[in-house]
């Protein structure tokens, strides 16, 4: 339950970040600062790591993680963009580096996946 409610917090607060730096005058979220949302962010990481709520030895685990939190934020970025919004930071889909990152990361899940496979023929009963 930690994981779900922790991981649930991690993406809420990067949504925040997201729709903050696209919607900056956005009355409720808009007026939160970055450097605030950083620290939620950094502080959520630091508790998930001393509940052990993030599983790093489970390359499954790690590979689900990377897809859901990669896809939603592609997801997030293009709906945000459709809706009229404009990243002040320059997250864009119209600029090469937003599809340089996207794809070395789905790049990176694929070597991820070729992992678990491994990982799952070495030990089946996991």
């Amino acid at each position: 339950m930690k994981n779900i409610a922790l991981h649930s917090l991690l993406v809420l607060a990067f949504s925040i970040l997201l729709i903050s730096d696209f919607f900056p005058k956005f009355p409720v979220i808009g007026a939160l600062p970055v450097s605030f949302l950083f620290v939620v962010i950094i502080v959520i990481y630091i508790v998930m790591f001393i509940t052990k709520a993030i599983d790093s030895r489970d390359p499954l685990y790690r590979f689900k993680t990377q897809l859901f939190l990669t896809t939603y934020l592609v997801v997030m970025v293009f709906a945000l963009t459709a809706l009229g919004g404009e990243s002040e930071l320059g997250i864009t889909p119209y600029h090469e580096i937003f599809w340089f990152i996207v794809i070395v990361s789905f790049g990176d899940l694929l070597f991820q996946w070729r992992r678990v496979k491994r990982h799952r023929t070495m030990n089946p009963e996991d």
